[in-house]
């Protein structure tokens, strides 16, 4: 790899850590949905003789939850700054510390995914946010290989779009949210809004596919650059008060900061099948 494209591939992992930092330290994770399930907990609870009635009761509980929610943020932080650090010989805090929070992303996935009726589609739209740490690790080992670093990428992309369009085409109940932002931001109507987001859902669903297919790969992924990038900006640009910018910032950027992968991996394929062509070439001379 170039340092164009794998400082691309930190700057995915890095605006997906960042986000998820300003997140929990700012606003909220749903952890509360596991910790208040009382047949989950009260077995653990009961581990250190803790009543569930005063588990619940106690109301410096609370405090201490987000004051927990608060200390993984800033290790989601400390994360983000690590992934610009990466190198082939880096030490194990870097390392260790960035596979970690690669990990404890599955676990934030969960929570979103039990909040949103534990449709499975909520949690592989997730699916570039969770890998690409993975990949950015597979990137600076032994046994990278270009190839497959791009057959790992496009499943990403593909699976991602394509839970994404299981939303916009209404096989799940279609998001008020995406309805609000394409009346806002088209200035249509509701029916039309919602036909807009079902044609958007069938080009979704064929991403995948046609990712695939060599000869027309790289067209479709500028595709889904654009589309990645529209999407994940129109939290912004659809919720954009000129009374209040800074408070629209601080309660959407975030929103679209994690989504700015969404944009940026399908660009990293149109580089990468690029590099793999001009190598091509190249051995042919």
């Amino acid at each position: 790899m170039n340092s164009k494209t794998i400082f691309l591939l930190k700057l995915s992992v890095f605006t997906v850590f960042l986000a998820r930092a300003y997140q929990h330290i700012f606003w909220d994770v749903p952890y509360r949905a596991i910790l208040w399930y009382e047949n989950l907990m009260s077995p653990v609870l009961g581990l250190f003789n803790i009543e569930w009635s005063e588990f619940v009761n106690d109301t410096s509980v609370d405090t201490k939850i987000q004051f927990i929610i608060k200390g993984i943020g800033f290790l989601y932080l400390m994360a983000a700054i690590c992934v610009f650090f990466l190198q082939e010989n880096s030490n194990k805090f870097i390392k260790g510390l960035i596979k970690g929070i690669a990990f404890w992303q599955f676990i934030v996935v969960f929570l979103f995914t039990k909040e949103s009726f534990f449709h499975i589609g909520q949690y592989f739209e997730h699916s570039l946010q969770l890998g690409l740490p993975f990949l950015l690790l597979y990137a600076y080992s032994k046994s990278f290989s270009l190839s497959r670093g791009i057959l790992i990428l496009k499943w990403l992309v593909g699976i991602t779009f394509l839970c994404h369009g299981l939303y916009a085409f209404g096989f799940y109940p279609v998001p008020g949210n995406f309805i609000d932002m394409t009346i806002s931001i088209l200035n249509i109507s509701e029916d039309n809004a919602r036909l807009f987001l079902w044609i958007i859902g069938i080009i979704d669903f064929l991403i995948l596919p046609l990712l695939f297919i060599n000869r027309i790969a790289k067209e479709v992924a500028v595709y889904a650059v654009i589309w990645g990038f529209l999407t994940a900006f129109a939290r912004i640009v659809a919720n954009f008060s000129i009374d209040f910018p800074l408070d629209t910032l601080h309660q959407y950027g975030f929103e679209t900061v994690v989504r700015l992968c969404h944009g940026i991996a399908p660009l990293l394929i149109v580089l990468w099948l690029k590099e793999i062509l001009s190598f091509q070439k190249k051995s042919i001379e």
